[in-house]
């Protein structure tokens, strides 16, 4: 059963590709570099889904990964076809999620299946593993960290029924910010930005980012990633460290991640039985 990489923007459909060499790979315009894969490549505007299923007819494809970063389009500069007038109509005003699973829905109904990139990319991260700095951790730090994780997670829980938001920035019981239409990259330097302006004093604690996919969430297309550049952008913005769902959240370059917080003063938390730190 022959695959093919949907390419949207950030490194995960590059790795993803460099490991699977006969995958095809589907490079999405203005979105994906397409000279960079060594894969056959076809290069498709994002809603061209016409397009996409004769290429897919072509090279004989039945699975489906869709990778990276996707947004949505606010002009078309091209005619679509009535299916997707149709989707654009029906999801206008729905949420991330509700989108995708209508989107879908569709390839599924034309003989495709999606599966999600964390069926080629695997996690060794442990429940409730955390990864510091040993000469810089002490139980004060450890407990404003843990802490911190939880109340963020109870609020990514009980808000993600109205379909917003993977990630939250939080320093206890203050809230920072929660993640919008602008994804995580922003959220951190908006919330780094405000902490570094009006909060940051002589050892106060730094934000922390917790990252997990809301209940429910179709992982298929959209599944939450962290990767290196995540980090060092929050170490950038002086952040605390990271709390992110052992189940539904994809790390990638996972050594290069735990060797940089080793060696820096950041904290990194795969979210499994909080309830074990009370």
């Amino acid at each position: 059963m022959k695959s093919c990489i949907i390419a949207g923007e950030g490194n995960l459909p590059f790795l993803l590709a460099e490991k699977n060499k006969d995958f095809i790979v589907i490079s999405i315009k203005n979105l994906s570099i397409s000279n960079r894969f060594k894969n056959i490549t076809h290069n498709v505007d994002m809603l061209d889904f016409n397009k996409m299923i004769e290429i897919f007819k072509t090279h004989n494809i039945k699975k489906l990964i869709f990778a990276g970063k996707f947004y949505r389009q606010k002009v078309f500069k091209k005619k679509v076809s009535k299916d997707v007038k149709k989707i654009i109509d029906e999801t206008k005003f729905l949420g991330d999620d509700s989108t995708l699973k209508i989107i879908k829905e569709f390839f599924e109904k034309n003989g495709f299946k999606v599966v999600s990139p964390n069926t080629l990319i695997k996690n060794d991260f442990k429940s409730n593993e955390i990864v510091f700095n040993k000469k810089t951790h002490n139980d004060q730090k450890l407990k404003y960290f843990l802490n911190t994780i939880k109340i963020g997670k109870n609020i990514l829980d009980l808000i993600s029924k109205f379909d917003i938001g993977q990630s939250i920035v939080a320093r206890k019981n203050h809230i920072l910010g929660i993640e919008g239409i602008e994804g995580t990259d922003e959220l951190i330097k908006r919330c780094g930005k405000y902490f570094n302006k009006q909060l940051n004093e002589n050892n106060t604690f730094g934000p922390v980012l917790i990252k997990l996919p809301k209940l429910h969430q179709t992982l298929d297309l959209d599944i939450p990633v962290i990767g290196i550049d995540t980090v060092k952008l929050a170490y950038k913005y002086n952040f605390f460290g990271i709390g992110f769902s052992q189940k539904g959240v994809l790390v990638v370059n996972e050594n290069e991640i735990k060797s940089f917080c080793k060696s820096k003063s950041f904290y990194l938390f795969c979210i499994g039985d909080l309830e074990k730190f009370e």
